[in-house]
């Protein structure tokens, strides 16, 4: 069976992160792949290389591999909470629907408050394409008049998925993170769910805390990540 993995490069320009993902591999060949995929993620400029793993037959741990130290980092844990009874927050954020017009403030905006979260990615043309599709409900985060962040949700039949919130670093620590989060919430109630689901790095602390406090409860881990160090 020959190693198949994923390499994504797209973070290196801005942040000199770049991510390393095996998809399938033989216990025996993970040294050899990813000693192969370091290599070519430095070669492309990468600072600071993440390797994950999907393939149940090559789990990986902390320690040495591949001429490389492993260091576990995050995990990406879903969560979910049920839409019945949502906790009551102060208005303070008001959510405004994203237009085409406003498509590239959107996307700059959405870069710079996403710029510092770990495990996020910088926004392109085809990003805002999907973000304008009837599949998603995208848009700004207004306080007195002032976009300060910005929200993504995805829409399914049965589970839908707030995919990301985030504010402008001047405006955190304000509360206005919950009470966004408490008007999507109520937005996707009222539109008939009775559920919905996030995805989040254990390491972003704040957006943790955040979430835990306002009722979402662990439902299943998506993938470990480790920071491969120079041994």
């Amino acid at each position: 069976m020959k190693p198949i993995y994923q390499l994504y490069p797209s973070e290196i320009g801005a942040k000199g992160k770049a991510y390393l993902a095996l998809r399938r591999c033989r216990a025996e060949d993970v040294d050899e792949t990813l000693q192969r995929g370091r290599e070519e993620l430095l070669g492309q400029g990468a600072t600071e290389i993440y390797v994950t793993s999907s393939d149940p037959a090559a789990p990986l741990e902390e320690g040495v591999r591949g001429g490389c130290r492993l260091v576990h980092v995050r995990d990406m844990l879903w969560m979910e909470r049920e839409l019945q009874e949502l906790p009551t927050e102060a208005q303070g954020v008001t959510p405004v629907p994203l237009e085409r017009s406003r498509g590239g403030a959107w996307l700059t905006l959405h870069n710079e408050c996403f710029f510092d979260m770990p495990n996020s990615a910088t926004y392109g043309p085809l990003d805002l394409e999907r973000a304008l599709s009837p599949e998603c409900r995208c848009g700004f985060a207004y306080w007195k008049d002032i976009p300060v962040g910005v929200y993504e949700l995805a829409l399914s039949q049965d589970l839908p998925e707030v995919e990301g919130i985030a504010l402008c670093k001047d405006f955190r620590g304000k509360g206005l993170g919950r009470s966004l989060l408490a008007a999507l919430l109520s937005q996707l109630r009222d539109a008939g769910y009775r559920r919905c689901r996030l995805l989040v790095a254990t390491d972003n602390q704040n957006a943790f805390g955040l979430y835990r406090s306002m009722g979402f409860k662990a439902a299943g881990v998506q993938s470990q990540w480790f920071q491969m160090l120079a041994e």
